[in-house]
């Protein structure tokens, strides 16, 4: 869990540091464009659960001697630290307080109804039903037109279902409520979803900006009561931005949008083949079967391992009575231009790695060595790597 929590911090961050340095381009493209460029976030960081093509299972026979206790699993994960549950609780009570306190908000908000105290922006409230509350001022804040224009605005964030929207950054950010990225990324977003709305108003209206920039500075120190469930009026972009926007609208034509969505598209295609790669271990250029026939022993468990995989995957072995006292072993098999096999083995006893060892050997040659010592268990190893046939079949 712990792994899944870092690699979406990173997915993260990337996509927040990629957008803010395309801000430029997309806020010369339209306000409608920047907004929808923030899919890109939640689109990266659901790459991790796209299906993946399906690699053969690898193939295990240990045969253990009389008397000796052992447990075997292939491919296992990298252990954790000792302090990843720790780590986890933490989380969690971030997680949970961030939830707690954006429900209260949204409760607080409901209590309402569909009339606000006075001096709130008027919003689009609720997420099955959203409903536009106004506050109890706003009639005597607004003139008609006015009135006419801002309820305009919140009818397209409930047509463009900005409260969902809104959800998943209030989502996201309590899952990464560590992040001060994820907070930046989720203002910059709902500022960005105003302009968005202003901007859509006034296409359908352009004669109309006059007015609203006379309704924006009419709004201006408006409370939002900070409900995640609720598309606003009021804005967190700095008011003589707004205006600007309104002054020097940008409409996105259909073939710069189709552009851009195939350059996000595209990001998002490259996040997934990314993840797909093996990072630890060179690329294999095929699917080249290996058997690792291992014969191990310390103390008084002795065991012959038979391990089927392919070139360029990282392989391990486990066993032992409890976490504290297992071994654990890696293998990486890669081909030498030469034809050689080079084996890369990591051992770790416990949660200590021991020293890795890269030796290059020919296939079906016997190698021995021997790890531990000190502190640590000896371990007495022969390895014998060779190439399957081409026609191998796995074992059922």
């Amino acid at each position: 869990m712990l792994t899944v929590l870092l690699q979406q911090s990173l997915l993260l961050c990337l996509g927040i540091a990629l957008l803010r340095a395309l801000r430029p381009l997309l806020k010369r493209l339209s306000a409608g464009a920047t907004y929808a460029a923030w899919l890109l976030l939640p689109a990266l960081l659901l790459t991790p659960a796209l299906p993946r093509p399906q690699q053969e299972p690898l193939a295990v026979v240990l045969q253990a001697a009389a008397g000796g206790q052992a447990g075997l699993l292939p491919a296992l994960p990298a252990p954790l630290s000792s302090q990843a549950p720790l780590w986890l609780l933490l989380w969690l009570g971030g997680a949970v307080v961030v939830v707690a306190v954006q429900a209260r908000r949204q409760r607080r908000l409901a209590r309402f109804g569909d009339r606000l105290p006075a001096g709130t922006s008027p919003a689009l409230v609720g997420l099955l039903r959203p409903r536009i509350a106004l506050p109890a001022d706003f009639e005597s804040r607004f003139d008609v037109a006015e009135r006419e224009l801002v309820i305009a605005h919140e009818q397209v964030h409930r047509d463009r279902l900005d409260n969902l929207w809104n959800l998943l950054a209030c989502a996201i950010t309590a899952l990464h409520w560590w992040n001060p990225l994820a907070w930046w990324a989720a203002r910059r977003m709902q500022a960005d979803q105003e302009l968005a709305c202003d901007a859509a108003v006034l296409a359908t209206r352009p004669a109309a900006t006059a007015i609203y920039t006379r309704a924006l500075l009419a709004a201006h120190g408006l409370n939002s009561l900070g409900a995640p469930l609720a598309s606003r009026w009021g804005t967190t972009h700095p008011l003589v931005e707004r205006i600007e926007m309104l002054n020097h609208p940008r409409l996105l034509p259909r073939r710069r949008a189709a552009v851009l969505c195939a350059a996000l598209l595209g990001i998002i295609g490259a996040a997934y083949a990314a993840q797909g790669s093996e990072p630890d271990a060179p690329v294999a250029a095929s699917a080249q079967k290996i058997e690792i026939q291992l014969q191990v022993s310390t103390g008084e468990f002795k065991a012959s391992p038979r391990l089927i995989t392919t070139l360029g995957a990282r392989t391990s072995i486990q066993w032992g009575a409890t976490p504290a006292s297992s071994w654990r072993l890696d293998f990486t098999v890669t081909q030498d231009p030469d034809g050689q096999l080079q084996v890369v083995t990591e051992p770790r006893y416990g949660d200590k790695p021991l020293a890795r060892h890269t030796g290059h050997v020919a296939s079906g040659k016997s190698v021995a060595h021997r790890v531990g010592g000190n502190d640590v268990p000896t371990l007495q190893m022969t390895r014998v790597v060779k190439l399957l046939p081409a026609d191998f079949k796995m074992p059922p």
